[in-house]
């Protein structure tokens, strides 16, 4: 038992150092090192394949080794991702890089929605109730317009993302500040008290508002980013 725990951590000291081995042409332990490195720049670059063209492959599969050689907490795919955009965020020579925590945010958030299993509720309008976020969904303020392709000048925006069930994807949309604030109340009061927040806020008429809100909240009924708080 000593001995094979000796040459497994051997063997994984190999794969997670460069040291140059005998033979690597037909040395099998180059030959595993190579898949297993081949096989997370395969995973990493699919899971962020917008920083990858960002930052260039050159500079990735170099980020991708240093990952490799600190080694990963968790043998899932999901949660090593999660990892990954870590220590990318606390990496020194991407302190300057401004727009990393969305573009991470974004690309991160649709592997975490396609990983999950959820409930597939449409929720039906009702003024007197109060609505959340879905799990199938995630919103998030942003300070780059990552999502658009836009990475050199800053422009504060919101993004929600949110799993499609019939073709189980995951598409991103930009809101509003007002769409923002909407989800934001629905926490907290009706639909109905929402409108009159919104309208007493904005000086707009409660009535005309009413009709530009409820298009909103059956559009997102229907694409289960809102749910009822009484449904689970």
């Amino acid at each position: 038992m000593k001995t094979e725990t000796a040459v497994m951590e051997r063997f994984v000291q190999i794969i997670q150092n460069n040291e140059e081995l005998s033979n690597p042409l037909h040395n099998r332990l180059q030959v595993y090192r190579d898949m297993v490195h081949s096989r997370f720049v395969e995973t990493i670059e699919n899971i962020y394949p917008i920083l990858t063209t960002v930052l260039g492959n050159a500079m990735m599969h170099n980020f991708i080794r240093e990952f490799i050689a600190i080694g990963a907490k968790t043998p899932f795919i999901v949660k090593m991702a999660e990892e990954f955009g870590n220590f990318l965020r606390h990496h020194p020579k991407l302190k300057s890089t401004l727009f990393l925590e969305d573009l991470l945010w974004l690309e991160y958030g649709e592997l975490d929605l396609l990983s999950r299993d959820f409930k597939d509720i449409q929720a039906q309008l009702d003024w007197k109730k109060r609505y959340r976020l879905s799990s199938s969904a995630l919103v998030r303020n942003v300070s780059y317009r990552v999502h658009a392709g836009e990475f050199e000048s800053s422009c504060a925006s919101s993004v929600l993302l949110y799993y499609h069930f019939d073709e189980k994807r995951v598409y991103f949309e930009e809101i509003t500040p007002f769409a923002l604030q909407l989800i934001e109340l629905l926490e907290r009061m009706t639909l109905e008290r929402s409108i009159m927040v919104l309208a007493k806020k904005y000086e707009l008429d409660a009535e005309i508002l009413r009709e530009s809100v409820e298009q909103l909240v059956v559009k997102w009924c229907h694409q289960r980013v809102l749910i009822k708080f009484t449904e689970v």
